[in-house]
């Protein structure tokens, strides 16, 4: 995982692309064994008095927050996600969405003189 001192930093303005940290995802990794635990408890949420289950007019929204939710907690409360809250502050702005922000799929804009139109699939 990563430390303090190997974390790109954050960017200078909101919407600038925030540099991802590589995260091994192997199945003996640590992340494997943390998303195991998170399955796990969102699995006994869904399934659980407060999932759809029990309440099927839950939208599907409702149901992946509910789930997520607890499973960040769960981890949380266990100690094993620390949140860089000197990160966050930091921060002038956290791209919320998967791909929002990324470097490394944000379009290169076109070179000066290049006919926009033809790069168009």
């Amino acid at each position: 995982m990563t430390t303090k001192q190997n974390k790109p930093t954050v960017p200078a303005a909101q919407f600038l692309e925030w540099p991802r940290i590589p995260v091994d995802t192997a199945e003996d990794s640590t992340h494997y064994r943390v998303t195991t635990i998170g399955r796990r408890v969102a699995t006994d949420w869904v399934l659980g008095p407060d999932g759809p289950y029990n309440h099927a007019e839950q939208t599907m929204a409702q149901t992946i927050r509910g789930a997520v939710g607890a499973a960040l907690l769960h981890l949380m409360e266990l100690g094993l996600i620390d949140v860089d809250t000197d990160r966050m502050a930091a921060a002038p702005g956290i791209p919320w969405g998967l791909h929002d922000c990324r470097p490394d799929v944000i379009p290169a804009p076109p070179a000066p003189g290049d006919d926009p139109e033809s790069a168009r699939v």
